[in-house]
């Protein structure tokens, strides 16, 4: 009796309120208007947009506490720019690092400090001490062995320095050549080639003649950007990047960024690319789907003016809702700058049922039909109950998630929970107004023999129907297991930008790994007694601390020093004699000497390509460039090298290194990479796994990943009873019986497992963004089921003996209604797959596999079921 009377009174309320907007159509139609103009004008003003991924985890959990500890310890290190500058020689690398840098110090009106951390001479000075003994022994020797050459080379580096050097050295030939010579000589003879054909060369002397020992870090250096962001702008970080990426142009352009790729990547330039694809996938999702929306519905409805005022009303209705964005959530995030495309799919749902309902009441009196206002009003009281039970449903599916630790999808339910309340009003307020304004016709209304021809087929098939949806679940149930979660944000990425595959390149090396796990300590001993129990759990391979940047054993290599510095230090210190002003003399006498020595084999190469060279001035000057460039660079940090007297200290570490490791208040900081690439979810939580058993309060990529996880998972759960509790709830107080709750609810299951089952077929993991699909197949899908649930209802208590209720059922406007509108909203939700961003792009699928799944359970598998248990009662 309470459901009944709750009903009689929610009909009259919608009675007198259709009644009321139906008699002042054109001011209910201004008002409106007037409404949506001030709400758009307040979203535009006040609602802004944050990419941040795990800002969508609350802020209350453990591991966002640790993060933000850390951040304040040391809150320099997250928000950067890393532009990794790659090069074909370490000397190369490193002149165009500086040079980047000088460029990036003029732009301090976005950029307020810049660092190449490989520049400081303290390495330099204390490189070797970096060396493990053998290899250290193994460089002196080899160094001795050079002491002549290096002496030539150190009073003339130029091409004739060149050419006296080899002189030299190869006629020594017959007394054993060197092993390094050949490689020196086909290092020579490469350059040569290449000036030959006018392409920029440089040998590297760091690489050829000091080996790994100078050469530690490679032909790859890094520089650190610290940018101006604005946290409100959609350019967050966008001017910053812009001056970056003008920089490297610059640098291009200059000598010595030939040959030279600087690739911009690090968390502010993830997060401005993905905030641009985000909000160019979302713009482009929500204009497509406007129009697709509009198709379908010109399709189905068949009236312009039917047509016109549907899709007016959910423009009012957008414009309302993102006025009560701005004022309630303030923001939109990854997830819900989705929300116009849920407006447009599911707010058209309501329009079309209504608009179909009209259609039926119009021509229902006979060939005279009734009038535009009279069918509108007995349209929306009939439509009104459904409408409202599917509003609430949808809302209680999206705001499933605002008692979980999901932010994210919190803020999203928050927004999208308040569009479906928008949705149901402006479709009993602003579309009957308009209906009785516009005074649309009945449409070209579908052939009633199709409809009976369907209704017919299931009425026959509907036992053969049930086994095949039964046999079709349980297939799909078996792939369940194979569902799984992948909370790398990284993943969600377009991944063919240049941040997000320079950041997969860093990846693929343990040395660069961006996956690396951070651990704030009381003080350096705390931390280095830490790190020593870290270094044996398993997936790790280097622990850092700064007192990983003191060398170790460094009086056994001092002494190794001390004996190299008396061999090579009077070579070095010679004075450098002045360019030769005869720079093609000095390639004339490299030829006749490389001739005389043809007969070697290690020289013939080089002899053929410098013979071939083109004779002038200018090509002199471009070879002598090209072999000598880097000598200084090698001779320089040769001698500095060795200059080297006492240990190195951490009071000796340079500022710029220390502040990252050690912060004012003397807490120090532990850095754990992995041994091998982890970009895939399940390798960060195997490798964060020990670290956070024995260090809780650990932070980085690979934990927030693990624990991102772990809180998504639980938040789903949570949301998926929620959604399904309230839901059951609600159709208690509202449905007089238990059959029809079971009936509206069955759809909705099989119709979550085939979805369930179709990401395992699409190879389409769940995610940040799609993991709403299940919650809002429940609080989505349940309006098909209601609708059909409760029109049946209605035929069951006016059905005629002898008419068969499934034809009944079938040949009425409901099953086309819910057709049309799975198909606006399954259409809707698919545009997002056009988005870039992988996290968009799998929730518009999923959602629109979701929504077909539904619609085929309410039309065929839920009829079929209805038909069945008719015929049983009976």
């Amino acid at each position: 009796m309470r459901a009944g009377r709750l009903q009689t009174f929610g009909r009259h309320v919608l009675e007198r309120w259709v009644g009321l907007v139906c008699r002042w159509p054109v001011a209910t139609v201004l008002l409106s208007l007037l409404l949506a103009g001030a709400a758009g004008w307040y979203a535009s003003t006040h609602l802004g947009i944050n990419t941040s991924t795990t800002d969508m985890i609350s802020p209350e959990v453990p591991f966002r506490q640790h993060t933000e500890t850390y951040r304040k310890a040391f809150p320099f290190i997250d928000d950067q720019i890393v532009v990794v500058v790659d090069a074909d020689g370490p000397e190369r690398a490193d002149a165009a690092a500086l040079r980047l840098a000088d460029l990036l110090r003029r732009r301090t009106d976005v950029l307020h400090g810049v660092e190449v951390p490989s520049a400081d001479p303290y390495f330099d000075r204390y490189g070797l001490l970096f060396l493990e003994p053998e290899a250290l022994q193994d460089l002196v020797t080899r160094l001795a062995g050079a002491q002549a050459a290096l002496g030539l080379l150190s009073a003339d580096p130029s091409l004739g320095g060149i050419a006296g050097m080899l002189d030299l050295v190869l006629g020594h030939a017959g007394e054993g050549t060197p092993a390094e010579l050949g490689g020196l000589l086909d290092s020579m003879a490469s350059a040569a080639e290449q000036v030959g054909q006018g392409q920029p060369a440089r040998l590297s002397w760091t690489g050829l003649v000091a080996g790994a020992g100078l050469d530690r870090l490679g032909d790859r250096r890094f520089v650190l950007v610290r940018p101006v962001v604005d946290d409100a702008s959609l350019a967050r970080g966008r001017p910053a990047l812009d001056a970056v990426r003008a920089a490297i142009a610059d640098l291009g352009r200059e000598e010595d960024g030939q040959g030279v790729t600087a690739r911009v990547t690090g968390t502010v330039a993830l997060r401005q690319t993905e905030l641009d694809t985000v909000a160019a996938g979302a713009t482009m999702a929500s204009v497509l789907s406007f129009v697709l929306v509009s198709l379908v519905l010109i399709v189905g409805i068949r009236s312009a003016r039917m047509i016109i005022a549907i899709l007016v009303t959910l423009v009012i209705g957008l414009l309302w809702t993102s006025g009560l964005a701005a004022l309630t959530v303030g923001q939109l995030n990854l997830i819900s700058v989705t929300f116009a495309v849920m407006f447009f799919g599911l707010g058209d749902d309501f329009g079309g049922h209504l608009g179909l309902r009209y259609q039926e009441e119009l021509v229902a009196a006979g060939p005279g039909g009734r009038p535009a206002r009279l069918a509108a009003e007995r349209a929306t009281v009939a439509v009104g109950p459904a409408l409202t039970l599917s509003a609430l449903c949808a809302a209680i599916g999206f705001v499933s998630f605002v008692p979980t630790d999901y932010r994210g999808l919190a803020e999203f339910g928050i927004i999208s929970g308040l569009g479906m309340g928008v949705a149901l009003f402006s479709s009993v307020t602003v579309l009957p107004a308009l209906l009785t304004l516009l005074r649309p016709g009945p449409g070209t209304r579908a052939e009633t023999r199709e409809n009976v021809a369907f209704a017919d087929w299931i009425d026959r098939n509907s036992q053969a129907i049930l086994i095949a949806g039964g046999l079709a679940f349980l297939i799909a149930a078996a792939l369940l297991p194979q569902a799984r979660l992948d909370a790398n944000p990284l993943n969600l990425q377009d991944e063919t930008t240049e941040a997000v595959r320079t950041y997969r390149d860093l990846a693929n090396s343990p040395d660069t790994s961006p996956y690396g796990v951070n651990i704030l300590a009381g003080d350096l001993a705390s931390a280095d007694a830490a790190a020593e129990r870290l270094r044996g759990l398993p997936g790790v391979g280097q622990v850092r601390t700064a007192s990983s940047y003191v060398p170790p054993g460094q009086d056994e290599k001092l002494a190794a020093i001390g004996d190299l510095a008396l061999i090579l230090a009077p070579s070095l210190s010679a004075a450098a004699a002045p360019p030769p002003g005869d720079p093609v003399g000095a390639l004339e006498r490299l030829q006749a000497i490389l001739a005389r020595y043809e007969d070697l084999p290690e020289v013939r190469r080089f002899a053929e390509a410098v013979a071939r060279l083109p004779a002038g001035a200018e090509t002199a000057a471009a070879l002598d460039r090209a072999l000598t460039g880097s000598l200084p660079v090698l001779i320089d940090r040769l001698a500095l090298g060795l200059e080297v007297e006492r240990p190195a200290t951490l009071e000796d570490l340079p500022p710029s290194l220390a502040r990252r490791w050690i912060a004012d208040d003397g807490r120090a900081r532990i850095e754990v990479l992995p041994d091998r690439d982890i970009s895939d979810s399940r390798a960060m939580a195997e490798f964060a796994g020990p670290i956070l058993a024995a260090e809780p309060t650990a932070v980085g990529a690979p934990v927030t990943v693990t624990e991102a996880s772990r809180i998504i998972l639980a938040s789903f759960g949570q949301a998926v009873a929620v959604t399904l509790a309230l839901i059951v709830l609600l159709l208690i107080v509202v449905q007089r019986s238990a059959t029809g709750i079971a009936l509206i609810l069955a759809p909705l299951i099989v119709a979550s497992v085939y979805t369930l089952a179709a990401s395992v077929l699409l190879g389409m993991p769940f995610n940040f963004a799609n993991i709403i699909v299940i919650p809002l197949l429940f609080g989505l899908g349940v309006s098909s089921s209601i609708h059909m649930v409760m029109r049946g209802q209605d035929l069951l208590g006016e059905r005629a003996p002898g008419r068969r209720f499934g034809v009944d059922l079938l040949v009425t406007s409901t099953p086309r209604a819910v057709l049309l509108t799975a198909l606006t909203t399954s259409t809707a939700f698919a545009t997002l797959a056009v988005s870039r961003h992988h996290g968009l792009s799998s929730m518009g699928i999923l959602l629109a596999v979701a929504i077909l799944a539904t619609v085929v359970c309410a039309l065929i598998l839920l009829p079929a079921l209805m038909i069945q248990l008719e015929r049983m009662r009976r």
